[in-house]
C-alpha cells in the first residue's frame, strides 16, 4: 500500500524562482549570475537529471532484501513513471508560472521540474539530504512484487 509522500526538502527562494517560473517567461539574453549558487533552471536540470538517476539507483541498490542486477535494471526503468507520480502528488505543475502557450503536462516538462528541484536540493542540502528524500519517496510507492527472473535452460 502506498503511503503519503514526505515533504519535499526546503530550498532557498532563489532556487524556487528558477524552478517555478517557466523558462518561457525568462529573458533568454540574460547572462548567468556569477554570484548565484544555482545559475538558472537549465543548470539545475543538467545536474539534477544525473544526480536523480544516481541516487535512485543507490536507493534501489541498498533495499533489503537485495535485488539482483537484472531486477535493479528493471526497477531503474520505472523512474519516469515514478517521477510523474511524485511531481503530480507534490502538485508542482500547478505552482509553475508560465506563458499560456506552454503545455506543462508532458513527460519532458514533468521530468524538467523534477530534475531542477533535485538539482536545487543537491546544491542546497547535499547528497545525504537528497538520498533521504528519494529513499522516502521510494518507500512511499505502492509495493510491487519483485520481478521473477528465470535463467535460460
Amino acid at each position: 500500500m502506498a503511503t503519503e509522500l514526505p515533504p519535499a526538502p526546503p530550498i532557498p527562494g532563489e532556487a524556487m524562482l528558477e524552478i517555478f517560473v517557466h523558462r518561457s517567461l525568462r529573458n533568454t539574453g540574460n547572462a548567468l549570475n556569477p554570484d548565484s549558487a544555482y545559475g538558472n533552471g537549465e543548470r539545475l536540470v543538467a545536474l539534477g537529471s544525473k544526480v536523480l538517476e544516481a541516487v535512485y539507483a543507490h536507493v534501489l541498490f541498498r533495499k533489503k532484501p537485495p535485488m539482483s542486477a537484472a531486477a535493479l535494471s528493471i526497477e531503474q526503468e520505472k523512474l519516469p513513471e515514478h517521477v510523474a507520480r511524485w511531481v503530480g502528488e507534490y502538485q508542482w505543475m500547478e505552482k509553475i508560472r508560465h506563458s499560456q502557450d506552454v503545455d506543462l503536462y508532458t513527460p519532458e516538462e514533468t521530468r524538467y521540474i523534477m530534475d531542477a528541484y533535485v538539482g536545487a536540493v543537491f546544491v542546497a542540502g547535499g547528497y545525504l539530504t537528497l538520498y533521504n528524500w528519494i529513499e522516502s519517496m521510494v518507500q512511499a510507492l505502492p509495493a510491487d512484487p519483485e520481478p521473477v527472473l528465470h535463467d535460460e535452460d
